[in-house]
């Protein structure tokens, strides 16, 4: 498939101050690359722009609370005041949760919607309209592996990744008569800051290393998300998922087995009963 240059091009990446935001946001900049930063902490989103410059290229930062559908309208007027429709729009941003699905919170279940999905809704929102009346354009949202296969006690954050995912599905039908790509990301185990607050007990605590160990660094899946990109792929897959992503489809009675035997243990760990 013919790669598209995004040298010179606008684009745009929420949760840019840290993790896979920032890792992606460097990776557009080698590209050449202007970018547009946004992110809730201004400081570390500073710091990203200084490496975005050293490299070369434009950088500019929104400080935006992306759940507040008010500050991203204001944002958004003031970028296409300036710079007219952005030719990439990246939805990086989100958090972690782990929980037990009927002990989550009402107010973590509110969270995890705002941050996870309607912040992609906003952003959507504000930005394709214009990308629309241009007709050419990109839009990236991060979904998960989990919406392959939604792990015991992630279910709350698995039910807003297999949303975005939804969401992004019917959005690339719609948006690709209008000349703008959609590209869904799904990554599996990556190591960023996302995971540093989930806690447990020992066996979370080992799996949590565990999974670690085997993780990809965020550059490894930044440079497959920027390929995605210039090559208009419809779904970037992280290769540590895609054994689950086929297998689910031909032997879901492998994971229904799984997710109850993870389940039961973990039940038996809160308990206080040795597996």
């Amino acid at each position: 498939m013919k790669e598209r240059s995004v040298a010179g091009k606008w684009a745009l990446v929420t949760g840019a101050g840290s993790g896979m935001g920032r890792t992606t946001t460097l990776e557009l900049a080698r590209e050449g690359a202007n970018l547009i930063l946004v992110d809730i902490s201004g400081e570390s989103m500073g710091k990203v722009a200084r490496e975005v410059e050293a490299l070369g290229v434009e950088a500019h930062t929104f400080c935006v609370d992306l759940t507040e559908w008010g500050q991203v309208e204001n944002m958004a007027d003031a970028i296409h005041a300036r710079w007219g429709a952005v030719d990439i729009l990246i939805n990086c941003a989100g958090i972690a949760h782990m929980s037990h699905m009927v002990e989550t919170t009402l107010e973590d279940w509110a969270k995890l919607l705002a941050v996870n999905l309607w912040s992609i809704i906003h952003m959507v929102n504000a930005f394709a309209p214009k990308m629309i009346e241009r007709g050419s354009g990109q839009v990236v949202n991060i979904s998960s592996g989990q919406a392959f296969f939604a792990v015991p006690t992630w279910g709350a954050y698995a039910c807003t990744k297999y949303a975005v995912d939804g969401y992004s599905e019917a959005l690339r039908y719609e948006l690709f008569w209008h000349g703008i790509g959609v590209t869904t990301v799904f990554p599996g185990i990556v190591r960023t800051p996302f995971y540093e607050a989930i806690t447990g007990g020992p066996l979370v605590r080992i799996g949590m290393k565990v999974l670690m160990a085997v993780a990809a660094k965020p550059e490894t899946l930044s440079r497959m998300i920027v390929k995605g990109i210039k090559r208009n792929k419809r779904h970037v897959i992280q290769p540590i998922m895609l054994p689950i992503y086929f297998l689910k489809r031909t032997m879901p009675w492998v994971f229904e087995g799984a997710g109850k035997v993870v389940a039961w243990v973990l039940k038996r760990e809160e308990a206080g009963i040795a597996p």
